[in-house]
This record gives C-alpha cells, structure tokens and sequence, in this order.
C-alpha cells in the first residue's frame, strides 16, 4: 500500500504548489490559464504526435478499450442525467451535474497518474482516453449544457457544429497528423522528433500546477448537498459504471483487454471533473456550483485511486 501511496501523493504535491504559487500571488490566476493554454494547445498535443510517431500504430489505437470507455462514457451520462432528474433538479443545474459527473481529467490528472503508476503505457492511455473524451462525452455534456442554456432549443441542431469545433482542436490535429506519419511512413527528422519530445515532457508537471492554481482562485460555491452528489457519481458511479460494462461487453465477446488496460480504464473513469468544467457552466450563471465539485472530486480521488490503484494491481 506504501507503493501506492507513493504513486498518488506527487501528483498532489505539485497540484498544491499550483495552490501555493497562487495564493502567495507568485503567479496570478491568469497566469495559471495561460500555461493551461499552453499544456492543451501544445503540449499534449506534442504528447500526441509523439506518441503515435514513435510506435507501431496497433500499439496505440485500442479499438476494444476506446468501445468499452465510450460505453461506460455514455452510460454515465444517462444515468447521471436520470438520477439528477429524478430528483427535481431544474434543468440548467442538471446539465452541470452531468458534465461534472461524465468527464474526467485524464489530460492532467490522468497522464500524470499513469506516468507513474504505468510509465510505458502512459502516453498511448492519454491518447485513447483524449480520443473518446474529445469526440464523444464532452460533446454530448456540451449538447445538454446547450440545451438547458436555450431551454431545450437548438442543442441537437448544435451537433455539427459542436463537433467542427472539436476536430479543429490542436489535440485532434495531431491525432490526425500522427496518424498520417505513421501510415505513410513519411520520414521525421530525428531532431524534430526530439524538439517534440522535449514539449511533451512538459504536459504533465505544468497541468498539475495549472489545477492547484485554477483551485485557488474558485469563486465561492452553494448547493453544497447537489454538489455532493455530482462528486459521487463521479468518483464512485463512473468508475462502476465503468467496471460493469467492461463485465458485459467481455461476456458478451465484444472487448478482450489486457489486465494493464483493464486497470487502466477504470482508473481513467475514476479521475476528477475536467479542469475547464468551471469555464463551461460559466454561461449558465453555475460557476460557484461546479468550483465545489471540482474541489470535491479533486480532494476524493485522492483517496478513491489510491484504493482502486491498490484493488487493480
């Protein structure tokens, strides 16, 4: 359990030096969105390029763990919005709730854990996880968080749009650009590669700082008691969800994965709320709401992965 222990606790070590630097005003809130900018247009995506570029592209597109993820993804968001429902949630507050409960920080957090907990497979789980998160659960959390802001007008007519705007993300960009390399066989300078790889290496120390500073600087939350609920589904629901379907759909015939991705996946539903969370729900008026889940989510995976990593491995 010590080892475990020593997995977890770096992770939050550099998450509350982004609390200190904040708080001490070494660096200013908007400093932390500008090295965030910096880690989600740059840096993960040189992750990206990096990682597809550099290993034989069976080893990193996993058809099998990205259904099984989109599955649990999905699932969670239904039930999230049900649960929510059923308990006369207006529909702004529930759109919230869904988008805290339905997607995780495997860009930050994630990398970060897997880096340590499974160094060798760390950059193609960020890769599959940014792959399914990107295309499918954010939009669909954007769609609802559109619907609600517009009572129910638009969110579907919204889909297209929402997902033009995804794939012209840097991150999907170099999917598709790390793609192309590694089928065409076209030819990276060695020095290039290096340059690229130098950046990746950064993702992962500036994203957990960027969380402690975005955590300092949270307005004041309410609805205490929703907020809670928002955390649990996401800490202990996703990662149920998550365990179930992988149960079915192996059951069934339809995933086959290796004891690493098995763990793997359900630590990755197992993460805390995405960091841009708090900017989404921003225009419905939520930001004080989604701040505590945030926190809270952030605050229990603490102890949640330290459990699941010790039940996995």
């Amino acid at each position: 359990m010590i080892d475990i222990f020593y997995i977890v606790l770096p992770i939050y070590l550099a998450i509350a030096l982004g609390v200190l630097l904040v708080k001490t005003k070494a660096f200013r809130p908007d400093d932390m969105r500008i090295l965030g900018r910096f880690v989600l247009n740059v840096a993960f995506p040189a992750l990206i390029f990096h990682a597809l570029v550099t290993r034989p592209l069976q080893d990193v597109f996993n058809p099998d763990y990205m259904l099984a993820y989109a599955v649990a993804g999905v699932v969670t968001v239904g039930a999230s919005i049900v649960v929510f429902g059923a308990q006369g949630w207006d529909a702004k507050t529930r759109a919230a709730g869904v988008m805290g409960a339905s997607c995780p920080n495997n860009g930050f957090v994630g990398y970060a854990f897997f880096l340590l907990a499974m160094p060798d497979l760390a950059p193609v789980i960020l890769t599959l996880n940014l792959i399914v998160e990107n295309l499918l659960i954010v939009p669909i959390c954007l769609m609802i968080l559109r619907g609600a802001e517009t009572e129910g007008r638009g969110g579907v007519a919204r889909l297209g749009e929402i997902l033009l705007s995804v794939l012209k993300t840097p991150l999907i960009l170099a999917m598709l650009a790390g793609t192309f390399v590694n089928l065409s066989g076209l030819w990276v300078p060695a020095p290039l590669l290096q340059s690229v790889g130098i950046v990746a290496a950064s993702a992962s120390a500036i994203g957990l700082v960027v969380i402690g500073g975005a955590l300092a600087s949270l307005p004041p939350g309410t609805n205490v008691m929703r907020a809670g609920q928002v955390v649990a589904m996401k800490i202990v629901g996703f990662p149920a969800i998550a365990l179930g379907t992988l149960a079915l759909l192996s059951l069934l015939g339809w995933v086959a994965l290796t004891p690493e991705f098995y763990a793997a996946l359900i630590l990755s539903a197992g993460m805390p709320s995405f960091v841009i969370y708090v900017v989404f729900v921003q225009r419905l008026n939520l930001e004080g709401f989604a701040s505590l889940v945030l926190l809270g989510t952030t605050a229990s995976a603490f102890v949640s992965l330290s459990l699941l990593l010790a039940w996995l491995t």
